[in-house]
């Protein structure tokens, strides 16, 4: 069977992005602050798109489109909403996060659990449960990976996701963070440029007026923003917004970004960044799927929408570079959570209870191996296929939201106690995943029309203020050395 131009510019793109993996690792350490944070040193530029790329990904690419040729537009008003929270995030939580790990060698956010409240335990507790939503967020790349190999190339479902997993475990392991933030910032470029010139394609050149119309006769109400169902109501689009809003900048792997940057100005500027590409390639992604409703009204699964919409209309070259660059975010997403949570559990659990006095070489490889049997993990989720796309991220996202309060508290709040962090960490993620619509334990009726996420970010952030305020205050010097006044003058 002869090779399609399409495949051959997806090879050849993923090949470049494997070079710069190559080059990464001729500069890198093998050291913890190198393997896991590039040194601290990381610019605005790169750490900008890093961050875009972490959050963008599979979610964006596949997951909004599915979501958006069903439900309408309501998924691109709570993103960008949310978007703009991110950017507050970063320029003040991601701040604060930065100085207190550059001045106390902190690179993992369960070590900064750990000494902020001088409990190892409760940093495990952190990483057991923060480890749920990462292999959900992990799998859920790699499902979006194996649509798109399948839809590309016709690799069965299967052997797409195992082909992104050796990659990943290849990439993460000769190149460490510095690879997978270099390949970051290509592969958000990229993506925001292929992506807009689609756009720009079927807005000019084709007649988007009648694919719109099209679109609308097939499903009545597509355009509006509460959607054919009527289910983006302005509650419900707010409290999504602000679940997303808590979860995004609590992502253990955007927290491990904090403490990259060069600067507290690079992170600061770096959020800014972020919003200017986030919210158009969120549109992008929003727009395309309800287009595609007028061209591919019955697709052979949801989730599919924008790779066939985009072959559809598009030349072959055009859909290679867009599947390609698809596909490499989804693998450098994937990346940074392998090596995050691989990172914690060598740092926060292999060097702190069962070799403490492991060499940083030592302590790499542990992470190296760790990496392997995450990924592993995440093949055997993603194969199940538990939920969509969508859902399963958006449940990843959200679920991490419930486990930032003991960060986000913790950074500025100076009564905030090891017992309220354990009590959020149990409590609110407990009522997300009973609450998630896959599982359904607690019916959707208890929302009272918020989005599940928000009910269970409530949850987590009102026991860990009650139950610190009901608790013996915590150790003056940890607070003093690992908080700060949230009125901090910002200085680098």
């Amino acid at each position: 069977m002869p090779i399609t131009i399409a495949q051959a510019v997806f090879f050849t793109y993923l090949f470049l992005v494997f070079l710069i993996g190559v080059y990464a690792a001729r500069f890198t350490k093998y050291t913890p602050a190198d393997f896991y944070l590039a040194d601290r040193g990381v610019g605005t530029l790169v750490l900008g798109l890093t961050l875009a790329a972490t959050v963008l990904s599979a979610f964006t690419v596949f997951g909004i489109g599915a979501d958006t040729s069903q439900g309408g537009l309501g998924p691109f008003s709570f993103l960008s909403i949310a978007a703009v929270f991110y950017t507050l995030f970063f320029a003040s939580v991601g701040v604060a996060l930065y100085r207190i790990g550059n001045e106390h060698d902190i690179v993992t956010p369960a070590e900064y659990i750990r000494v902020r409240y001088e409990s190892p335990v409760l940093g495990v507790i952190y990483l057991s449960v923060t480890g749920i939503f990462m292999l959900a967020m992990l799998a859920g790349q790699l499902f979006g990976g194996g649509v798109a190999l399948d839809a590309l190339i016709d690799i069965p479902f299967t052997w797409a996701v195992l082909l992104m997993a050796v990659f990943m475990i290849l990439y993460i392991h000769i190149a460490g963070y510095r690879g997978v933030i270099w390949s970051d910032a290509v592969q958000s470029t990229v993506l925001f440029g292929v992506l807009a010139a689609v756009v720009a394609y079927v807005m000019f050149i084709r007649d988007s007026t009648e694919i719109a119309e099209s679109a609308s006769q097939e499903i009545p109400g597509l355009f509006d923003i509460v959607g054919p169902a009527e289910l983006w109501t302005p509650l419900f689009v707010m409290t999504a917004a602000l679940a997303f809003a808590v979860g995004v900048p609590g992502y253990p792997h955007t927290i491990q970004r904090y403490f990259s940057a060069g600067n507290a100005k690079i992170m600061r500027d770096s959020g800014f960044l972020f919003a200017i590409v986030a919210v158009p390639i969120y549109f992008f992604g929003a727009v395309l799927g309800v287009w595609s409703v007028g061209v591919i009204p019955e697709p052979p699964e949801p989730d599919y929408v924008i790779p066939l919409l985009v072959e559809t209309l598009t030349h072959p070259i055009v859909f290679g570079i867009v599947m390609a660059g698809a596909t490499a975010a989804i693998m450098s997403t994937a990346d940074s959570v392998a090596l995050t949570m691989s990172s914690m559990l060598s740092r926060d659990v292999y060097r702190e209870f069962i070799h403490p006095d492991a060499t940083a070489r030592e302590e790499v490889r542990a992470t190296q191996t760790l990496v392997f049997v995450l990924v592993v993990l995440a093949v055997l989720l993603a194969l199940v296929q538990p939920a969509g796309i969508f859902p399963l991220i958006e449940f990843a996202v959200v679920g991490f939201a419930t486990t930032t309060a003991p960060i986000f508290l913790g950074v500025y709040w100076t009564q905030a106690t090891k017992t309220g962090a354990i009590a959020s960490l149990i409590f609110g993620p407990g009522v997300t995943i009973l609450l998630f619509p896959e599982i359904g334990v607690i019916p959707a009726a208890f929302t009272f029309g918020m989005h599940y996420g928000f009910v269970g970010v409530l949850v987590a952030y009102s026991t860990f203020i009650l139950v610190s305020l009901l608790s013996r205050a915590p150790n003056g010097t940890a607070v003093s050395l690992y908080s700060r006044s949230f009125w901090e003058r910002h200085r680098n």
